[in-house]
């Protein structure tokens, strides 16, 4: 498992848009109607609903996560990136203008460790 909000994101996503269709195909059925047509206006306001609670679920999933149970060298350098920005890392990631060399694995792997012990 890696615990990425992208790839949490993803799934919730995918879940969210399952149980809604579910929910409005019973609806529908319950209520026998003639259509399920549904307004551009409609669409869009259930879209952001979704993206809504998507991003709510992602959130709290993400600060529940034990990072003590997940083996962070197994993830490659993007997604120690991805989760030390996540945790609102504040640090130098790349080359900059002083000649800095960009922050290796190892330094993200300590740098995230220490936002986890922190947190």
């Amino acid at each position: 498992m890696k615990p990425l909000k992208s790839q949490i994101k993803i799934d919730a996503d995918l879940l969210l848009t399952s149980f809604i269709d579910a929910i409005i195909v019973r609806l529908h059925q319950k209520y026998k109607t003639s259509s399920g047509d549904i307004s551009p206006y409609q669409q869009y306001q259930l879209d952001e609903a979704k993206s809504t609670i998507c991003h709510l679920m992602t959130e709290q999933v993400f600060q529940n996560i034990d990072f003590s149970t997940i083996n962070l060298k197994k993830l490659n350098r993007d997604e120690l990136m991805e989760i030390a920005k996540d945790l609102d890392w504040n640090g130098s990631w790349d080359c900059d203008e002083d000649g800095q060399e960009p922050i290796t694995k190892e330094e993200l792997i300590e740098s995230i460790t220490n936002l986890i012990s922190h947190h």
